[in-house]
């Protein structure tokens, strides 16, 4: 017995209404040509508007998620007959590589003990990235019923990232009283690997607790932002992914960041002098002392630290904070009872080094898109030059592309009264009787 996809569409762009997520799956009797993407299609958006596009988006979307469950639920049941070894290979079989593969087929394993997660993920309730960080959490530390439905209901709406420190912390709550920290647990599953990936390169994977992994990407930040400095001087410039490749080098053999172009005076990556025409400069750049911000309560009445973190949130134990406290500068964060750090109003425009924490702490990333906060800006919800205070009540994280959107096309930063959570909105449709400094204002730097 085949199996067809039954597609069916209806798009009228002119009345803002795009749906073709009528999806049915049908016993057929076919031949070859007859399966999953028997009659498969999509309606033509080249005509679409903005609105219209996200629509698709969101549409498409769900139906990769609906593909993925049913995909991991095929997977399960292989796996069931032949064992998880074999769905492993068959999944490598199609394409997808060796470390996707074998995660499916564990994923799809896992889950076929939890018949509710495996339920989410096929009708696209939760996506299979989701649906595996569910049945993984579950074999560390087992969830009853009702861990497993609020995690569901959580899955709904919390983006990926946002749905895995979920997920982490649940598990911490389940393993409260097992004996061992999270810190310690996080440390006992480190792991590095190094294979061989297509064309001759390398490829490492490492899997690290959230301390050294925050030291990791900070110092390796730290490293690329001073090499996008030095290459502006030069051409080819090198990109982010490149910048942060030669940072990762640099700060794991301790030799110079290798340059950008293997013709100019420099070092690789190995250390070993490029030949270049005498007397151009050296781009290496030697790696820098890595920063990594953590935070906590301080109970007055009880003269305690409490509800330590690291900077995009991330809990950690009071004796992590402790040991990482020897050996560190320490930089205060004071807040009212409210939760608002103190102000310094327009005593200078830039913000000081206490509000860009400030702010990483409270935005943890762009409110536009939700990039790390070490690539955004600090931007003045009401304009500075309209007496826009610098106050980390005034200010948001943007990055780069989504402060171009404020600045160059109107889009607005609104404060969600529901999540208390600021977020970047489309440009208001402009009033045939605004003033035009209204509408200045709304861009203004």
């Amino acid at each position: 017995m085949g199996l067809t996809w039954g597609f069916r569409g209806n798009v009228s762009l002119g009345a803002g209404i795009i749906s073709f997520m009528e999806l049915t799956l049908n016993p057929s009797t076919g031949g070859a040509d007859a399966g999953v993407a028997a009659g498969f299609g999509f309606p033509d958006y080249s005509e679409a508007g903005a609105s219209e596009l996200l629509g698709l988006m969101g549409e498409a979307d769900l139906l990769r998620r609906r593909a993925e469950g049913y995909l991991v639920g095929l997977v399960a049941r292989y796996g069931e007959l032949e064992g998880p070894g074999a769905a492993a290979t068959v999944c490598h079989q199609f394409g997808i590589s060796a470390y996707r593969a074998r995660r499916l087929a564990n994923t799809a394993e896992s889950l076929t003990a939890m018949p509710q997660i495996l339920g989410a993920v096929q009708d696209g309730h939760l996506s299979a990235d989701q649906g595996g960080m569910v049945a993984e959490s579950h074999k560390r530390a087992p969830m009853s019923a009702q861990d497993q439905q609020e995690l569901l209901d959580l899955g709904s709406w919390q983006g990926h990232d946002e749905f895995k420190k979920s997920v982490a912390a649940r598990e911490d709550q389940r393993r409260a009283d097992d004996g061992m920290g999270r810190s310690e647990r996080q440390r006992a599953r480190r792991s590095f690997k190094v294979f061989d990936g297509s064309g001759g390169m390398v490829v490492l994977h490492a899997e690290l607790d959230q301390v050294a992994g925050d030291r990791v990407k900070s110092a390796v930040s730290a490293l690329s932002t001073k090499m996008l400095a030095d290459d502006i001087a030069y051409d080819p410039v090198r990109t982010f992914e490149q910048r942060n490749a030669d940072a990762l080098v640099a700060l794991i053999t301790q030799q110079p960041a290798e340059t950008a172009n293997a013709v100019e005076k420099g070092t690789s990556g190995c250390g070993t002098p490029t030949e270049a025409a005498e007397g151009a400069p050296d781009r290496g750049i030697k790696p820098q002392k890595t920063v990594l911000v953590v935070s906590a309560d301080y109970d007055a009445i009880e003269g305690q630290l409490q509800n330590a973190g690291l900077i995009d949130g991330t809990p950690i134990e009071l004796d992590e904070l402790r040991r990482l406290a020897c050996d560190a500068e320490i930089v205060p964060m004071i807040f009212a009872a409210d939760g608002q750090p103190l102000y310094v109003g327009r005593a200078q425009r830039a913000p000081t080094k206490a509000q860009k924490l400030a702010l990483y702490r409270r935005d943890r990333g762009c409110v536009g898109c939700g990039i790390r906060p070490q690539a955004c800006d600090a931007h003045h919800i009401q304009p500075w030059d309209y007496n826009g205070p610098t106050d980390v009540t005034n200010l948001v994280l943007l990055c780069p592309r989504c402060h171009d959107k404020v600045h160059k096309h109107g889009h607005i930063v609104e404060l969600d009264s529901e999540t208390g959570r600021h977020r970047l909105l489309p440009p208001p449709r402009p009033s045939p009787t605004a003033h035009p400094l209204q509408t200045e204002q709304l861009t203004a730097a």
